[in-house]
């Protein structure tokens, strides 16, 4: 089986994807990453075949995450909204060639949400389809404003290659034939009425090499000099002032009383001399094997640093700011692995130095973490979504020796669908079902 994985946005959208692909291969499959450029030398070093898929925008989301957090008030302004998303509306034609592409001669095509350019490739050649959700997927598709925002990028190119436009496009435009939730069900229970084809199999984590790695002098050093630090990192997000913030986090740290390790990464924090007892670090780290060595992660609140700590056991102070960050956030507090969140908008070295403390010091919240950390770990998410992804497979005809649905060729009732239901038909009926019942997600 030949199947194109994709997905768009930051390195934390894209690596459970990079996990998916590798137990693809690891059993046989023949996995494909089709990816925007900047990720090649990721999947270069995993091993897997790449293929780049739209322009370089990663100047354009570092925008639109800065300009979310210095004025959130744009969320509910559909027109301030459809202009920052502008060069996604511009790079979203060529996103859909590009992809289209690179699924010529495949059998399966596999996405995250926020990759839209998926559901008009599967509805314009029938190939069969897997959405992944690798984040929260909110209220039904986001406030109103942001609606409205995705449907003014995705509907004109969906309209332009005479597919119909969407309400609402980030949840109509899922799979309807099979839907995976990367995610624990001990962290998000899923609702009993989901459809039958959606399934929460458990965490993709990529782990090759991650827990035998062996850390660079200066931070081992560091972890062997005393008691478990604290952890500081904002994965991909950016601040205005990364010395000010900088200097919040060594107040809040001292404040705590504890040594720390503050991750720079695209937040270029800690960019002068830190003081005695902290240790500043660039690039990415293996989480999997740094977090169970710490004795606190303060982070961001995305889904893929979440993940990891949960899987760690380890206590979290969590620190949202844009996105489905603040659901994540409130997970964790629901779970009793962290404190109360703490709004970015609202971080003071102080607040930030108590939440620390309380991390460290209740009893309660380190048995919940480690107590949720076991069962995160029991979990194969990776070998349940394979499995299910096999047996979709099986029921369109690739592993039973018939045909798959090519770029080119329309379904036929071997690939699913009635005899006399064409898919497109088929899943508008299975989408007006389903959206009522999705609203709770």
């Amino acid at each position: 089986m030949r199947a194109v994985l994709t997905n768009f946005g930051s390195t934390g959208d894209v690596l459970p994807f990079v996990a998916l692909a590798v137990e693809l291969r690891r059993h046989g499959h023949r996995p494909v990453l089709a990816l925007p450029p900047s990720f090649e030398s990721l999947a270069r070093h995993h091993g897997v075949e790449f293929v780049p898929v739209g322009a370089d925008l990663r100047g354009a989301q570092d925008d639109i995450t800065q300009g979310l957090l210095v004025s959130p008030e744009r969320i509910g302004a559909a027109d301030q909204l459809q202009a920052m998303f502008a060069p996604l509306a511009q790079g979203l034609p060529r996103m859909l060639e590009d992809l289209r592409a690179a699924c010529v001669g495949a059998d399966l095509l596999i996405s995250g949400r926020v990759q839209p350019a998926s559901r008009m490739v599967h509805d314009l050649t029938g190939i069969p389809f897997v959405s992944v959700y690798v984040e929260h997927s909110g209220s039904g598709g986001g406030h109103p404003a942001f609606q409205e925002a995705v449907r003014q990028i995705i509907n004109p190119v969906r309209v332009k290659a005479g597919l119909p436009p969407f309400h609402n496009p980030l949840v109509d435009g899922e799979s309807p034939q099979l839907v995976l939730y990367a995610m624990s069900r001990h962290v998000r229970p899923p609702p009993r009425d989901w459809p039958g084809h959606h399934h929460m199999v458990g965490y993709f984590f990529l782990d090759d090499g991650a827990l035998t790695w062996e850390p660079p002098a200066a931070l081992r050093d560091f972890l062997a000099a005393g008691e478990p630090p604290l952890f500081f990192t904002f994965g991909s997000l950016k601040h205005e002032d990364p010395d000010g913030f900088t200097d919040l986090l060594v107040a809040a740290a001292q404040r705590a009383g504890r040594r720390a390790i503050i991750q720079s990464g695209w937040s270029q924090l800690a960019r002068r001399p830190l003081p005695p007892g902290f240790l500043a670090v660039d690039g990415m780290l293996p989480y999997a094997w740094l977090f169970p060595r710490v004795a606190c992660v303060v982070h961001h609140s995305g889904a893929g640093t979440c993940s990891l700590a949960f899987r760690a056991g380890v206590p979290q102070v969590l620190v949202p700011h844009a996105y489905d960050q603040f659901l994540w956030a409130d997970l964790g507090f629901a779970r009793g692995c962290a404190p109360a969140p703490l709004p970015a908008a609202q971080l003071t070295a102080t607040r930030l130095g108590d939440a620390i403390r309380e991390a460290l010091e209740s009893s309660r919240l380190h048995e919940a973490a480690t107590a949720l950390g076991e069962s995160v770990r029991a979990e194969q998410g990776l070998l349940v979504a394979r499995q299910h992804i096999e047996s979709l497979l099986t029921r369109v005809g690739v592993n039973a020796g018939r045909p798959a649905a090519r770029p080119g060729r329309a379904a036929s009732s071997e690939d699913g669908w009635g005899e006399d239901e064409a898919p497109g038909e088929r899943r508008r009926s299975v989408m007006e079902q389903q959206r009522a019942r999705r609203r709770d997600l």
